[in-house]
């Protein structure tokens, strides 16, 4: 895939932070639709030398789930009831890890992005933070965009300088088992990662207008329809990459690289489609956290 995920690692280390968002066109009134929304959150504190449920809201079509778990963390699974996404819906997910404890968050299933009316779009916020000591981890499965289809997402992460965090965001343009293409998408993806208060990465994707063809790009996705994001922050996080580097090398079907940065590592994958990106990401992800993978990742 002419080392697509090292172009795309390298690009991304010397792309500034996108602009704000632009203005939305508006779909006419008489084309509007009933769309989905809802909010959700959960915190988590430790209590009797457990980490344990604090506070848990959930709201319209956002839920969350809270599997019984033998693992070191407290799982917690969101779900959009609405079955996907598309133009004009909006959904918002907080979770908080108190200090020592240890929360991994994932969905239930891979998120579809449908196809979208003209000039809207979904928007998806998603807001962690971690206090002094906590291991909070961000694990979403695939986002799965098909053609036509339009989100706007971003990811806020606060945490203390103490705190560990490993999040990931797969992406996959269209099923290609299914012989689907993505001809024309709008997908806008925001990472923005603070410790201590202070911006310490931020990332952006792009992609608008003919999707197959951008992807198609070496910096992009080269020849690969399938793509993921990782950063690992922890004290010492950095000293990790070798470790890191090893998990990433071997798997069939995928390219990905690996950079240390100031307190964290940053990764990318791009593979040929998405079970070679999810049997990569199950592997290097099983053996680089402390815990196993939250259990929706392996039903």
């Amino acid at each position: 895939m002419l080392d697509a995920a090292r172009a795309l690692q390298e690009t991304a280390e010397r792309t500034a932070p996108a602009a704000g968002p632009a203005p939305l066109r508006r779909a006419a009134p008489d084309q509007l639709q009933p769309r989905a929304e809802g909010e959700g959150r959960v915190a988590v504190r430790v209590a009797r030398g457990r980490t344990r449920l604090r506070d848990l809201y959930q709201r319209g079509s956002a839920k969350i789930l809270l599997p019984a778990t033998a693992g070191p963390a407290f799982e917690a699974v969101v779900l959009n009831t609405a079955g996907g996404l598309t133009g004009g819906d909006r959904f918002e997910w907080r979770a908080e890890a108190a200090e020592g404890a240890s929360l991994a968050l994932s969905t239930q299933a891979a998120e579809r992005v449908y196809r979208a009316q003209p000039g809207l779009e979904a928007r998806v916020v998603t807001r962690l933070h971690a206090g002094p000591g906590a291991t909070l981890d961000w694990l979403p499965q695939e986002t799965i965009l098909f053609d036509g289809g339009a989100l706007r997402r971003r990811l806020e992460i606060d945490l203390d300088p103490t705190a560990a965090f490993t999040g990931i965001e797969p992406l996959i343009l269209g099923r290609a088992a299914m012989g689907e293409t993505v001809r024309e998408a709008a997908f806008r993806d925001q990472w923005r990662l603070r410790i201590g208060g202070e911006l310490v990465w931020a990332d952006a994707l792009r992609l608008v207008g003919p999707v197959a063809e951008i992807a198609a790009r070496p910096a992009c996705f080269g020849e690969g329809i399938a793509a993921a994001a990782m950063v690992h922050a922890a004290p010492g996080a950095p000293a990790r990459l070798g470790e890191l580097r090893a998990l990433l090398a071997g798997h069939d079907g995928v390219e990905a690289a690996a950079s240390a940065l100031d307190g964290l590592l940053t990764a990318r994958f791009v593979a040929r489609d998405g079970r070679a990106l999810r049997r990569a990401l199950i592997a290097v992800l099983g053996r680089f956290r402390a815990g196993p993978l939250p259990r929706v990742w392996t039903l």
